[in-house]
């Protein structure tokens, strides 16, 4: 009998301890150093096979503790992860990594596939943090549905996106008419996919592979595969530097693959981002616009065969212009009322002075709707204009009194009307 009660005492404080060590490491998140996008293992035991890689600031709670080893729930999905990389608290939301939907399917949404194996369709402006990726395909993430309805489940990675300062990337290159490889996978060797041009703006998805090896997952419509760091700009903020070049249809219309429309014509604005196809079929990935109103467009991407399109000329284009005014140019700005007025502050800007196109507007200060491309309405541009070693942004000076590459003037029959 005495045994018994000492047995029973034992295993009391032995389950005492366990309890206690279970609530002490309660809760807390995911906690790795290394780059934007570094994982640590979850695995279904202790060292063993992993079931996915989760993102610093996935929020966890844990059950178990056993040799440096936690048993953590994250998600919905339950396995095993080292104790070191596991931070205790209660920490805010705002640490987790947050996703973007980018590439929704034809009805607005895309498939979640809950942890039951149920897929829902969670629409394109669902508020996602993404936990962690699973295999080389999903990432595990948290949707926030607007009725307040919080669902766990995973998403095609492909079709998200990074958020804030990590969504979106520019192209870059050395020389203005020199493409950029996208390979199908990490390695020099790999296939290209495609060929971008230095300018183009690529979304940043999320992907299995960890960016420390030197590429990323980029995506642009239908052309997604990975670019080594080096040829990437991240900095965010301001316009781009280079823009993509403009083509023209050599005849009154053409067929196009991979879009939603079939057919393109002469009068149709095709701006090239990139090069693509076979020696016997070589294409041009291109982008078209539709227009809303006056003043905004939807855009839309395709293939075209290039023997179809004459380009402007070879590679993006500059956005720099250089005052060529003998004395100088007048700086101008809205007053409060709207209206021009010379800016007697910065004064004239010296002939020679190197500036950056960042609007084109018309006599009245209106976008013209082209962004940075310059019609035959464009009387004003809107400029950064280096003055004392600092930078003024969104300062006008005429178009006459400036040069440029004569490629930012768009056809007349792209912008009449």
């Amino acid at each position: 009998m005495k045994r018994k009660i000492l047995f029973c005492i034992v295993i009391m404080l032995l389950t005492g301890i366990v309890l206690a060590q279970a609530s002490s490491i309660a809760e807390g998140i995911v906690s790795v150093t290394g780059n934007y996008d570094a994982r640590v293992k979850l695995r279904e035991t202790p060292r063993g096979k992993g079931i996915g890689q989760y993102y610093t600031g996935a929020h966890y709670t844990a059950d178990e503790e056993k040799d440096g080893w936690v048993h953590v729930t994250i998600g919905g999905r339950s396995g095993w992860m080292m104790k070191s990389y596991l931070k205790e608290g209660d920490f805010p939301a705002y640490y987790a990594q947050t996703g973007r939907i980018a590439y929704p399917e034809p009805d607005g949404c895309i498939g979640l596939i809950d942890l039951e194996g149920k897929e829902h369709r969670i629409p394109e402006n669902t508020f996602l943090y993404v936990l962690g990726t699973i295999g080389d395909t999903y990432v595990h993430v948290e949707a926030h549905l607007q009725d307040n309805e919080i669902l766990y489940g995973d998403c095609i990675m492909e079709k998200i996106s990074w958020t804030d300062n990590l969504g979106h990337a520019k192209i870059h290159s050395d020389r203005a008419d020199l493409p950029v490889n996208v390979r199908a996978d990490t390695d020099i060797k790999s296939a290209s996919v495609c060929k971008l041009y230095p300018g183009t703006v690529v979304d940043l998805i999320f992907d299995y592979h960890n960016s420390a090896d030197g590429w990323h997952r980029v995506r642009n419509a239908s052309v997604s595969g990975y670019v080594r760091d080096d040829y990437l700009d991240f900095s965010s903020g301001g316009e781009p530097l280079l823009i993509p070049q403009w083509g023209m249809l050599k005849q009154p219309s053409a067929i196009v693959f991979g879009s939603s429309v079939g057919e393109v014509y002469q009068n149709d604005p095709l701006f090239i981002l990139g090069i693509t196809g076979s020696k016997k079929m070589p294409l041009y990935f291109c982008e078209g616009r539709t227009w809303v109103d006056e003043q905004s467009y939807e855009t839309f991407p395709f293939y075209i065969q290039q023997s179809f399109v004459e380009e402007s000329g070879k590679g993006s284009i500059s956005t720099f212009a250089r005052v060529v005014k003998n004395g100088g140019t007048q700086a101008y700005r809205f007053d409060d009322n709207g209206k021009i007025v010379p800016d007697n502050e910065l004064g004239l800007i010296p002939e020679g002075t190197e500036v950056q196109i960042l609007t084109s507007l018309d006599q009245d200060g209106q976008r013209t709707g082209w962004g940075q491309y310059l019609t035959e309405g464009t009387v004003w541009v809107s400029c950064e204009i280096p003055v004392g070693g600092q930078s003024y942004y969104g300062w006008l000076i005429s178009v006459d009194d400036i040069s440029f590459d004569p490629r930012l003037m768009l056809p007349s029959m792209w912008t009449e009307g």
